[in-house]
């Protein structure tokens, strides 16, 4: 169903393209693992665990410091913004933290609890709350999937400010134009409307920027085993923040799915990291 309570008609292109649960049976076998990972770090102390931003029950986040002054990484997980939660992404952490990064992983509610648009704001809060109380200078905002979608409207949301402290956006297999998926089962759960679709689409949003906005660097990634969908989606992104006359760059995972590309994200040392690093470093992609 979607907002005015009308059945959701399916396309089914965009159905194999977008809905990926039935394409990927091994997911839930690759969220045990993560979570199993995650809960090691954890367990390991030296973390800050479900530090409250707002008053949501989701609205949590946890801190892995790394010292003063570090450069800071917010990563969002993703989910499609209906399933999963903080807690399965925790072991990318360590290796960032390894860096010199002090990282912020913020939860969220899920629909149908609140809406897509609801999610963005509450996004905003988390963000807001890392600013004002750990005054961080330099943070790349990231993140993955559904996190990729709210962590460009924070990027935006700088660009339309005008200033700010994210120096640098990567995102990890993003979505940035929910409009196809009001033909997918996934409105089924989102119910959005076409104006909420719009409404939360990164690329649409970026178009209507004025012309003079700041950009900060772009980092677009994206598995080589994923759909055409998810490539495009990406390739798109990417294609328009550089037509603004920001660095951009579109890098594309060979032997990874839209799953197992946060193993490529928690690698010590890997082309992921090392990319997210000169962004917080020097601001190019």
């Amino acid at each position: 169903m979607n907002l005015d309570g009308a059945l959701t008609v399916i396309n089914e292109t965009l159905e194999a393209e977008f809905a990926l649960r039935k394409r990927h049976p091994e997911r839930d076998t690759i969220y045990d693992d993560h979570k199993r990972r995650s809960a090691i770090v954890r367990a390991g102390g030296e973390c800050m665990l479900d530090q409250r931003y707002g008053a949501g029950p989701r609205c949590l986040l946890d801190v892995f410091p790394a010292g003063d002054h570090s450069p800071v990484l917010f990563f969002v997980h993703g989910g499609y913004w209906r399933a999963l939660d903080k807690s399965y992404v925790s072991f990318i952490a360590e290796p960032f933290r390894g860096a010199g990064f002090t990282v912020i992983i913020p939860g969220y509610d899920l629909v149908p609890l609140v809406r897509v648009g609801e999610i963005v704001d509450q996004i905003r809060a988390a963000f807001n709350w890392v600013v004002e109380r750990m005054t961080p200078e330099r943070v790349v905002v990231a993140g993955h999937s559904a996190g990729g979608q709210l962590a460009a409207m924070l990027a935006l949301d700088q660009a339309v400010a005008g200033d700010g402290p994210i120096v640098g956006l990567a995102s990890i297999s993003g979505v940035f134009d929910l409009r196809p998926l009001l033909r997918t089962s996934i409105n089924a759960d989102l119910m959005l409307s076409a104006e909420e679709a719009a409404a939360a689409s990164p690329l649409l949003r970026l178009k209507t920027l004025a012309q003079d906005a700041a950009l900060v660097p772009l980092l677009g990634i994206v598995g080589g085993d994923e759909t055409s969908g998810f490539k495009q989606w990406t390739a798109d992104f990417v294609a328009s923040w550089r037509g603004r006359g920001a660095p951009a760059e579109f890098s594309e995972m060979a032997g990874r799915n839209h799953f197992t590309i946060l193993d490529a994200l928690a690698q010590p040392d890997g082309e992921l990291l090392r990319g997210i690093g000169a962004l917080a470093r020097d601001g190019a992609a």
